[in-house]
């Protein structure tokens, strides 16, 4: 057990320095210098280059490093991903960017759906940080539907609804999404009506979000 945590917070440390480092180098404009370091430090943590990084999916990804289960190495892996975008946005190449952004987005909110609130408060700001930097548009459909769990596990029912029913309309009204809608519509209707106020969905108008999906 100890054995573990100490090789864990060895990591840790590794990364932190790492990550210093590169940051360091794009602050002096020393790009190339910084990608060099970053290569690295991804080669040495998942085994892979970055070609490969940005082919495979974030949930193999995250497999190969955590096995879906390590938060910390979760969290430093969407941190060296997001490394890798800046790079890739301060050196114009944006699609490449926006598909890391992407994988990094995703990891994060995986880790916080499992996590505790206390891992949601330190990454939060992040998280809201990189769907600026996304966007809504042209969001595969398993980066919108944890976006829609993640706006509900921060009460942002209205953004919530918005993913939702952009899920919705682009399945041209899958029976699973919309289920998935009524039972989140149902957990509200338990709220407060505070709550609800506070999220920017009054309860009429989670009725007829309800109503609304159940005439579908």
């Amino acid at each position: 057990m100890f054995e573990e945590k100490d090789y864990i917070m060895k990591i840790i440390q590794q990364f932190t320095n790492a990550v210093a480092r590169i940051m360091g180098l794009k602050a002096e404009n020393k790009i190339e210098e910084s990608q060099v370091v970053l290569t690295d430090t991804l080669k040495d943590f998942t085994g892979l280059n970055t070609e490969i990084l940005e082919a495979l999916p974030y949930e193999i990804l995250l497999q190969r490093v955590s096995g879906q289960t390590n938060s910390e190495k979760s969290l430093i892996l969407a941190e060296l991903l997001y490394q890798q975008a800046d790079i890739y946005e301060i050196k114009g190449e944006l699609s490449r960017a926006k598909n890391l952004y992407l994988k990094n987005a995703n990891i994060m909110i995986n880790v916080l759906l499992k996590g505790d609130n206390s891992v949601l408060e330190q990454n939060q700001d992040k998280v809201n940080e990189l769907i600026e930097k996304i966007g809504l548009l042209n969001v595969p459909r398993e980066s919108l539907l944890l976006l829609f769990q993640y706006y509900e596990l921060t009460t942002e029912y209205a953004k919530a609804e918005d993913v939702l029913f952009e899920l919705i309309e682009k399945a041209e009204a899958n029976k699973d999404l919309v289920a998935k809608g009524i039972a989140f519509y149902e957990r509200l209707l338990n709220k407060d009506q505070a709550d609800l106020q506070k999220g920017n969905l009054p309860m009429d108008e989670v009725l007829e979000g309800l109503g609304n999906l159940k005439r579908i």
